[in-house]
């Protein structure tokens, strides 16, 4: 039924333009507008897809242009590089308008980048766009992409390899045994374990290598640790944290020191071995500080002091770890005078009778050197010398009193005076 009426329609249509006595003639299509890309097709063709990135690496680039029908066209263009879609020139082309069909476009690898980043391997993307328009910013571009390679060995990427390790104790002390644990390490997830290598740098010059290590600090500091988590394929992933190293337990420092208490010019004995390190460690030294601008070295020193006074002396040890502790103690310097004394043998001597006076009772801080000794009024001899000596009283009467004097010096100088009265019988 519908194709009747529509056979009506065009028989209605027929009639009416014979009727009108008019002609039906072809009509053609009105002409493209636009840009003119439209009517050109432009193909571009690289010598190579990827160069080096040594700064003289090339490809050509040969851009062939026909019109609508096929047949080779010149036609004017504008290039460009780019990188992420940013017009820059991250490498040079020979020029910057060529012309298709005529000009072959150059493209020269930019050098090689002393940046981390620049291990990585780049593309860049040559832009050429027509410009017979007169306005090429309505112009469709044609594109196509160059790879750039970094000279050297390009590592292979793993972006689901995760390096991660823990430090026991977290904060070691000096010289105490630090553990090292990668096995928190995952690749894709998974633990890693011995499907990985891992390499160690410590932080303090040393290295090392496995899931697990220990190592030893030798100073207080605080040290960078880094791990390095190679895969199967050679992919690396690197972590890396602070490692604080304690001093670590000082040792306990003790001493001791004889004689006490002291006088000017003695010598004075200190003795350091009561002094002890914690376990495991050495007591490696110990430095003395005696006051006064003189120190010494050693677990047993000696001291003397050339004046009275009270002088603080420092005893500082050190051990196999560095760890240090000090401890101090006075010592007191006196100068007592020596303490002359005699005895007189008799006591009471009859007239013209020997005498003998005997000091080895005299006692003092240091040695006795000399012995003076004056025997009074109508003695004979009258004075004498030595820790022993005699005299006699001719012509004394009975129950007269005659004085003995001693006087007595010893190393350091000091001297002491004393007397005995005797009488005579």
């Amino acid at each position: 039924m519908r194709t009747m009426k529509y056979f009506s329609l065009m028989l209605s249509v027929a009639t009416l333009t014979a009727m009108a006595g008019c002609t039906v003639k072809d009509v053609d299509l009105p002409a493209l507008a636009g840009p003119s890309t439209f009517a050109n097709n432009i193909v571009m063709t690289a010598s190579t897809n990827t160069l080096v990135q040594d700064g003289v690496s090339q490809a050509l680039i040969t851009i062939k242009a026909t019109d609508a029908a096929g047949n080779l066209k010149n036609i004017p263009l504008r290039a460009d590089i780019t990188v992420d879609g940013t017009i820059q020139d991250f490498g040079r082309l020979n020029t910057k308008t060529p012309i298709a069909n005529v000009t072959q476009l150059i493209y020269t690898a930019p050098p090689s980048s002393a940046l981390a980043s620049g291990q990585v391997a780049q593309t860049v993307t040559i832009v050429v766009t027509p410009m017979d328009a007169g306005d090429f910013r309505s112009e469709v571009s044609r594109q196509l992409d160059i790879r750039l390679v970094p000279q050297g060995i390009i590592q292979p990427t793993n972006p689901n390899l995760t390096a991660s390790f823990t430090v026991t104790p977290a904060s070691p002390q000096v010289m105490s045994t630090a553990t090292f644990d990668a096995s928190a390490t995952t690749n894709n997830g998974a633990a890693c374990n011995s499907q990985c290598t891992y390499s160690w740098d410590f932080g303090d010059g040393t290295s090392g290598t496995g899931v697990t290590v220990t190592h030893i600090y030798r100073r207080a500091s605080s040290f960078v640790a880094v791990l390095t988590v190679t895969d199967s394929r050679g992919a690396q992933s690197t972590t890396s944290r602070a490692v604080v190293v304690a001093p670590g337990t000082p040792p306990t420092p003790a001493f001791t020191f004889s004689p006490t208490p002291a006088v000017v010019d003695q010598t004075i004995f200190f003795n350091a071995a009561a002094s002890r390190a914690v376990p495991g460690r050495t007591l490696v030294k110990y430095d003395w500080d005696f006051g006064r601008g003189t120190t010494g070295t050693g677990v047993t020193v000696s001291k003397s002091y050339d004046a009275v006074g009270t002088f603080t002396v420092t005893l500082t040890v050190t051990d196999d770890a560095g760890a240090t502790a000090t401890t101090s103690q006075t010592v007191n310097v006196t100068n007592p005078q020596p303490n002359a004394a005699f005895t007189v043998t008799p006591s009471s001597p009859a007239a013209g009778e020997t005498v003998i006076v005997n000091a080895s009772s005299t006692t003092g801080p240091s040695p006795i050197v000399s012995y003076i000794w004056d025997f009074g009024v109508g003695s004979s001899p009258s004075t004498g010398t030595g820790v022993s000596s005699s005299t006699s009283y001719p012509g004394a009467t009975v129950g007269s009193t005659k004085v003995i004097t001693l006087t007595v010096t010893d190393s350091a100088g000091r001297t002491s005076v004393t007397s005995r009265q005797v009488t005579i019988k």
